[in-house]
């Protein structure tokens, strides 16, 4: 509500996460209060200044996002990161509700269940952070932060619109999307659209020369979202927003350190990085100050597989420092010590000290040398061996999630998140332990807890509470009342008669031969599986009830609901073609 009278009032706001540290906020309040901060790519928080102009095209812009009347745009990027506005443009210029979330820093499962429980049709999400559940009510789901990769865009689009989004905070949000992506998906990643109304982009070379269509350059952007500058910092805003030579007197472009280039359908794809600078989780880093005691540093990201080598999977920040002649550095040290100062998501996941940092012959940093940490170094005194068969079950699945392997390296009174835990790790750290101790544990729970020891406290607590009753099937009366929903439909339909309205038509084409006798055994077992497919309506003295159709079993050998699939399938009878 603050936001909103902010707004109508035409003044501007200042986005303040409570979350972050101390001197952090003590530096955004020491400025002018009028900006968006970005995260810095050295740790020093960048205020861009935002027109209202690009605020209002940003508006225009997401109303072809399909947001209207009824419409609920979940609200799930946190105040002070810079999507939250396009969340509230896109609910509030068409008449839609704003969604709020109970809880903040959501992602995966716990995002997916709250979603499901707000009956959001629209969300803003970064792909690391997009849920796994199917969440029939959503129509839209617009990607942004990070590249999108092609097998979770196959995964999401069919059923919805799935939208590919891409803007620095410096261009007022987004200011390119692509159409809704199509279900089938294709070879690479998926493009990031086009520019938006009212926004320019050129792929240029070091010359500021426009590329060929195809050929890889860097991406500058123009147009009505476009920033002001950096607040109070006019080096930095002459370096980054630049003349245009492709518009009027005095226009200027913002050049993204973005790598793109321009396909066959007039697409943006993005590549990559021109500079040292990178994103994690949708926010950008890059260096790690200097130190006197430093002879260079770096922050790179790494993905690792369970073993710790580099491999596709969970993308983390990883520091490496070299250490000036007679210095010595310890890495869990520098690790603490920048916990004190950056927010959560810019702590590495680990910190590895090395005589000298790998060049190339030409001098630029060899990525390729840079070593796999390690990222069981205790961050306690010394290593204290799981005591109970609790704790050895928490010491193992820690160990499991974070790629460690072995449990023998995790001990009891080691932080989580010391040995390169995060937030998503967190989750599926949960999971697991729901999973394996069929117990109840919620994210607050670990980042209270953090240890091994923690965990078998909080959990041992719980044990001592009055345990939730098992789910069972109660006994069925022969007249069972309609829901709310259902109760809704059924008056619609008398009132209005028979309509389409909630039809939903399908179309299947299918080549090649058909199985016939077997397609319809197969659609029986999901009819019989599922009693919403079953459920009929009669009406006894005007009061409808429900009425679940006995099913029809195609196969002696099919399981009752809530015990798994099949376990084998019939044998293929001979193929029809149709």
């Amino acid at each position: 509500m603050a936001l909103l009278a902010v707004v109508k009032t035409g003044a501007a706001y200042l986005p303040i996460d409570p979350g972050l540290p101390a001197a952090r906020i003590a530096f955004m309040l020491a400025d002018p209060a009028y900006v968006l901060y970005t995260s810095g790519s050295t740790g020093t928080p960048k205020g861009v200044v935002v027109s209202h102009a690009g605020l209002a095209n940003l508006a225009g812009a997401a109303r072809s996002l399909g947001v209207a009347p009824g419409s609920r745009v979940a609200q799930v990027a946190g105040l002070s990161f810079d999507a939250m506005a396009m969340e509230l443009v896109m609910a509030w210029s068409a008449g839609g509700c704003l969604a709020v979330p109970s809880r903040s820093r959501l992602a995966g499962e716990e995002l997916a269940a709250e979603l499901e429980e707000l009956g959001a049709t629209h969300a803003i999400v970064t792909p690391t952070a997009v849920p796994a559940g199917r969440l029939p009510d959503l129509k839209c789901l617009i990607a942004g932060g990070e590249a999108l990769p092609a097998g979770l865009a196959a995964r999401w689009a069919p059923g919805r619109q799935l939208i590919n989004g891409y803007g620095p905070t410096e261009t007022t949000v987004c200011v390119a999307m692509s159409g809704p992506l199509p279900v089938t998906g294709g070879p690479g990643d998926p493009p990031i659209g086009r520019p938006i109304a009212n926004a320019q982009a050129f792929v240029l070379d070091d010359r500021l020369a426009v590329v060929p269509p195809g050929v890889p350059g860097e991406l500058y952007l123009a147009g009505a979202g476009l920033a002001r500058g950096y607040l109070g910092r006019p080096g930095l805003t002459a370096e980054r927003f630049v003349v245009c030579p492709f518009g009027g007197p005095g226009e200027r472009m913002y050049r993204t350190g973005d790598l793109v280039r321009c396909n066959a359908a007039g697409e943006l794809e993005f590549i990559g990085r021109a500079d040292d600078q990178v994103k994690i989780r949708g926010f950008r880093l890059s260096s790690v100050r200097s130190n006197p005691s430093w002879a260079g540093s770096r922050a790179w990201p790494r993905r690792r597989c369970s073993c710790g080598r580099t491999a596709p999977g969970d993308k983390r920040l990883v520091a490496y420092v070299a250490a000036a002649p007679g210095a010595r550095l310890d890495g869990q040290a520098l690790r603490t010590a920048a916990a004190a100062v950056l927010p959560e998501y810019m702590v590495p996941s680990a910190v590895v000290v090395l005589p000298e940092l790998p060049l190339t012959p030409n001098g630029k940093l060899d990525r390729r040398l840079l070593p796999a940490p390690d990222y069981a170094v205790s961050a306690a005194a010394e290593y204290v061996a799981p005591r109970t068969p609790q704790e050895e079950i928490l010491a193992q699945l820690s160990a499991d999630v974070l790629g460690i392997g072995r449990a023998d390296r995790v001990g009891v009174d080691d932080s989580f998140f010391d040995l390169g835990g995060d937030s998503l790790l967190g989750t599926r750290l949960i999971r697991r332990v729901r999973a394996e101790l069929v117990t109840e544990l919620s994210p607050a729970d670990l980042f209270e807890a953090r240890t091994v020891a923690g965990l078998a406290a909080v959990l041992a607590a719980a044990e001592s509470e009055p345990a939730r009753p098992p789910l069972v099937a109660g006994a069925r009366p022969e007249q069972v009342p309609l829901s709310f929903a259902q109760q809704r439909l059924w008056f619609l339909n008398r009132l209005e008669g028979r309509g389409a309205t909630y039809n939903i038509p399908l179309a299947v084409r299918l080549t090649g031969p058909l199985d016939r006798t077997a397609l319809e055994q197969a659609l029986a077992d999901v009819v019989s599986r599922h009693e919403s497919l079953r459920t009929m309506f009669p009406e006894v003295d005007g009061v409808p009830w429900r009425t679940v159709r006995p099913g029809r079993r195609s196969f002696g050998w099919c399981s009752p609901p809530n015990r798994g699939w099949p376990r084998r399938w019939p044998r293929r009878r001979p193929a029809r073609s149709t």
